[in-house]
């Protein structure tokens, strides 16, 4: 093996020059070396024999290992392969439009276009799905206990940690769809949640959650300026770093057309801006499973309103 291959190169280069005469190791007894004669023979002999027993015992250790965790490449490779499990939320409020017809808004967030965890001081990462609107949500942690709490954990989170009183979180399983991120995939538990059996949620001031969002955002900027960000481990970039640009109760007809129509090229000017500035050519929509989403929602909410893409 590769790994007795050096001990052997080791032992050979720890050997004094022309220490053992021809055939010493083979007509002599080991026991023989142990005399006043030879004094520095004896501490050649051991560090070979040291060598050897080190080595047949490193030689036991793996194939031991190799008998009880049998193909551990092959498994790390089919984790990777597993999709990443990851739940949304999907907030419903009916409002009256301007025409007094009341209408269903979806809360949704539009998320930033740099990836500044991923990024350097000269070198920019995007997002997955830079510039979009989403729905607020994320990947399970080890800590929750199902779906539903990886739900409400992430919202909580995207939500500058606005607590949700474990009494007032109501949500039911609309969907579990499979998207292809940038790396990974996803398998993402939908849950709705509507505004009239959640307190949280009709009482949500998206104004103020913006302002807050905003706050942070020049806090941020002034770390960028000095410089500071880059100089932060990896659990406080990840606590400072940007995500969600704002927040906004979006009519739910709208954001089927904003994610479908191949027409809109960029959802708003923050998008547009940041895609000048960073050099992005063209928009990278949810995928086809989120829209088929929005698309039912729309239709089991709103059955008479029809859309044209």
């Amino acid at each position: 093996s590769p790994e007795l291959r050096t001990l052997c190169c080791v032992a050979h280069r720890g050997d004094p020059k022309g220490a053992w005469p021809p055939g010493l190791l083979t007509t002599k007894a080991l026991s023989d070396c142990y005399n006043d004669r030879m004094p520095w023979q004896r501490q050649s002999v051991l560090k070979r024999f040291y060598f050897a027993l080190g080595a047949v015992f490193f030689m036991i250790l793996v194939g031991t290992r190799r008998a009880t965790s049998p193909k551990p490449d092959e498994d790390v490779k089919d984790e990777a392969k597993k999709p990443v499990q990851a739940a949304v939320v999907v907030g419903l409020k009916l409002a009256n439009t301007t025409q007094g017809r009341p209408r269903w808004n979806v809360l949704m967030e539009q998320r930033v276009v740099k990836n500044w965890l991923r990024s350097t001081s000269n070198r920019t990462a995007l997002m997955a799905w830079p510039g979009e609107f989403a729905f607020p949500g994320g990947a399970k942690e080890p800590s929750d206990v199902d779906m539903e709490e990886t739900a409400k954990r992430e919202l909580q989170e995207e939500l500058l940690g606005i607590q949700i009183p474990p009494d007032d979180f109501h949500v039911r399983l609309f969907d579990v769809i499979k998207v292809q991120g940038f790396r990974r995939k996803y398998q993402v538990h939908i849950f709705v949640a509507f505004d009239k059996i959640n307190k949280w949620l009709e009482l949500l001031e998206v104004q103020h959650l913006n302002d807050n969002l905003y706050r942070r955002m020049e806090e941020f900027e002034d770390m960028l300026s000095t410089g500071e960000f880059w100089r932060l481990n990896m659990q406080h970039k990840m606590y400072v770093s940007p995500e969600v640009h704002h927040f906004e109760w979006m009519p739910l007809r709208t954001a089927v057309i904003m994610a479908s129509s191949p027409h809109i090229q960029y959802v708003n000017d923050f998008q547009y801006q940041e895609f000048q500035k960073y050099g992005v050519q063209s928009r990278e929509p949810v995928g086809e499973q989120m829209i088929e989403v929005l698309q039912v929602l729309l239709k089991e909410l709103e059955p008479e309103h029809d859309v044209v893409i």
